[in-house]
């Protein structure tokens, strides 16, 4: 409402000049070419003011007429452009829904389309990849290095490419360059980690570790392990080398980081029994225990007394496993001394707690052995065997990234070559086949009825592994000493 009376009022004001002006009685004379014009002022300014509307009028045309051709050149590049946008989009859709056909169609598409190579490079890169064409792939990542705005992306395309041709120094290379210009980025230290421990780099694996978990790449939990198991693998090339010294105090560092780690607990063990200190490296195991029974800790525990007898060995594994008392490593450990020792009652009464309600296949091979040394009874012990064939799996070293399972525990993955990935843990099973029925293909209902308690006598007789019903129960059995 107020603009529309201030607009009102210099209309008014314009008009009312425009009036005076034109009952003015002054007049103007021009004499032009020849020709002689009479008129009052008003109409003078009248005509001023229609010719400068014209000029600018014809001005304005004119400019629109001339600029015509750039115009039109705006809107066909705008129109490119947004087609180009729509096939790199169309070409990313397809490289997310795995199709390699459709998106190197777009991807040729957005090259001719647009003139921003750092997205269509991108892109074909990865058209490429997934059809499976390396070479066109490396030839796309390494074009991708010449310009700067791409080069990190082309560095994490070209390292990839070098850990699929099993290019370790190159891949390396590649992640040095990374983290030359992006010293932060969590993948770049990642890749520092695993690519210096593999290429034998240990100083500077442990000094990204550290970086890793400077710049929250890492939990430091996670970072501490890894320093550990980078610590343990220099205490072990010590050791190979004839270095005792040193490998003893790279085992305390790797013992430290990571008490739970297994192999560090052990080698330190080891060097300090080799070392003479045989008490010290007896506490070692005795305080390692809690955080992880494991059978190889109870075997140096053992082996430190060698002379001492197997009635004697029972009370020593107890002191033993006295940080985790129902841990069934603890029981079995309990259970084989026991045996060791024709303690037949104390071995059942181990086993009967390490078999929960399903046994293991330890559990089951003990067995065998105790019902063949205490009754000398074969046909049972054949039966705690074939039970043992489709016993859930003990734990064992299995690498979390592919699922092989080793011998013994190493920094890295004997199949896949992932560095810390082999941890203590029973290996995944799918479902009942993934074991045999038994040693003969006979149903599980077929099988003898086994029991770890007889029904009568020592243990109360609880049965923890039924097979047939109606089966006749073990003889009771004895314990001696």
């Amino acid at each position: 409402m107020v603009r529309s009376l201030i607009f009102i009022a210099k209309l008014a004001v314009v008009v009312a000049a425009a009036v005076w002006l034109a009952y003015q009685p002054s007049r103007v004379s021009i004499e032009i070419f020849g020709y002689q014009i009479d008129t009052t002022v008003g109409i003078l300014i009248l005509a001023v003011f229609l010719i400068t509307l014209a000029a600018v009028l014809i001005h304005r045309y004119w400019r629109l007429l001339a600029g015509a051709p750039g115009s039109i050149g705006r809107v066909l590049r705008e129109n490119r452009r947004r087609r180009g946008y729509k096939a790199l989009t169309q070409g990313m859709v397809a490289v997310a829904a795995g199709d390699p056909d459709e998106a190197r169609r777009w991807a040729r598409k957005a090259e001719v389309l647009m003139d921003e190579p750092p997205l269509t490079l991108l892109l074909s890169a990865q058209a490429a990849q997934l059809a499976g064409d390396d070479q066109a792939a490396r030839r796309y990542f390494e074009a991708m290095l010449e310009r700067e705005e791409t080069r990190f992306m082309g560095l994490r395309g070209c390292l990839m490419q070098a850990l699929r041709r099993g290019d370790t120094d190159a891949a390396l290379d590649y992640a040095q360059q990374a983290h030359d210009l992006r010293p932060k980025t969590p993948w770049v230290l990642t890749a520092m980690v695993e690519l210096s421990e593999q290429t034998g780099d240990l100083t500077a694996a442990e000094l990204a570790v550290r970086q890793a978990v400077r710049h929250k790449a890492l939990p430091p939990p996670e970072g501490e392990r890894k320093r550990a198991v980078i610590t343990l693998e220099r205490a072990s090339a010590a050791r190979a080398a004839g270095d005792a010294e040193q490998a003893l105090k790279l085992a305390r560092e790797a013992h430290k980081l990571a008490p739970g780690l297994v192999p560090a607990t052990v080698l330190l063990a080891e060097l300090l029994t080799a070392d003479g200190r045989r008490g010290k490296a007896g506490r070692v195991l005795q305080r390692a225990w809690p955080d992880q029974p494991h059978p190889d800790l109870a075997r140096l525990y053992k082996g430190l007394d060698p002379e001492t007898g197997a009635l004697a060995q029972v009370g020593r594994m107890a002191e033993l496993v006295a940080g985790a008392p129902d841990h069934p490593e603890s029981q079995l450990t309990r259970a084989e001394t026991a045996l060791d020792a024709q303690l037949w009652g104390e071995a059942r009464r181990h086993l009967a707690k390490a078999a929960g309600k399903t046994p293991g296949e330890r559990v089951c091979r003990l067995m065998a052995r105790l019902e063949e040394s205490e009754h000398g009874d074969g046909a049972k012990a054949r039966a705690w065997l074939l039970r043992a064939g489709r016993a859930p799996r003990d734990p064992a070293w299995v690498c979390g990234s592919c699922g092989a399972l080793a011998g013994r525990w190493s920094a890295h993955c004997g199949a896949c070559k992932t560095f810390d990935s082999v941890t203590w843990r029973p290996p995944v099973q799918v479902g009942p086949e993934a074991r045999p029925a038994d040693g003969a293909g006979r149903p599980e209902a077929e099988l003898p009825a086994l029991e770890i308690l007889p029904r009568n006598g020592n243990g109360g007789g609880r049965a923890l592994a039924q097979g047939r019903p109606g089966a006749p129960p073990p003889a009771a059995t004895g314990q001696r000493g």
